[in-house]
């Protein structure tokens, strides 16, 4: 897309990220989430892009309430998140505020919402991280209990305050970047 103004860029950018958060997988559905570790280190894993809402400017996510990210986020909830369609040379990077919503609404909302199987991950006997002797010992169980899983759900919901995208392509090197403001984004072009 050389030659996309940056309106188009961020309708672009925003069509990326719903096709992320839709069923099946897309190069914007694994993102690698960046948080400050409870000592102050830098952490970083993947996580799953469940919805994008432009209206509001948020993404969210789900996750385990146990995960060490909930405790990061609760301390610290600025976060960073990066996303890269390396065959289309296009990466997408995001920062933003997270609010964890664990037993209430929305995250009994986004539990209905679920598939089954998608359900039983939260159902593991043990935290995200924990050592355990062998591998099956933190297996869930094979059927879903709606309680015991619940107790483990939380949705994560990012409020996004910067955009950035990235394309690499051959011979055609474009960033822009956009930032939220009180009702609208706004957006430029940086050098890559």
């Amino acid at each position: 897309m050389p030659q996309a103004t940056l309106k188009e860029l961020e309708e672009l950018v925003w069509k990326r990220l719903a096709e992320g958060a839709g069923p099946g997988l897309s190069p914007f559905t694994m993102w690698q989430l960046a948080t400050a570790g409870l000592d102050g280190a830098p952490q970083v894993r993947t996580v799953v892009l469940r919805g994008a809402e432009r209206a509001t400017g948020r993404l969210v996510l789900h996750t385990d309430l146990r995960s060490a990210k909930v405790a990061e986020l609760r301390r610290e909830p600025r976060l960073a998140m990066v996303v890269s369609d390396l065959p289309n040379y296009r990466q997408i990077r995001i920062e933003g505020r997270a609010t964890i919503h664990a037993g209430d609404e929305v995250a009994q909302a986004a539990w209905a919402a679920n598939r089954p199987h998608t359900l039983i991950l939260y159902q593991t006997p043990y935290a995200p991280g924990t050592l355990v002797a062998s591998p099956e010992l933190a297996q869930p169980p094979a059927a879903v209990s709606g309680a015991a899983g619940f107790a483990n759900f939380a949705v994560i919901r990012v409020a996004l305050e910067r955009i950035e995208y990235l394309d690499i392509s051959p011979g055609a090197h474009r960033r822009a970047v956009f930032y939220r403001g009180a009702s609208s984004w706004s957006g430029g072009w940086v050098a890559p």
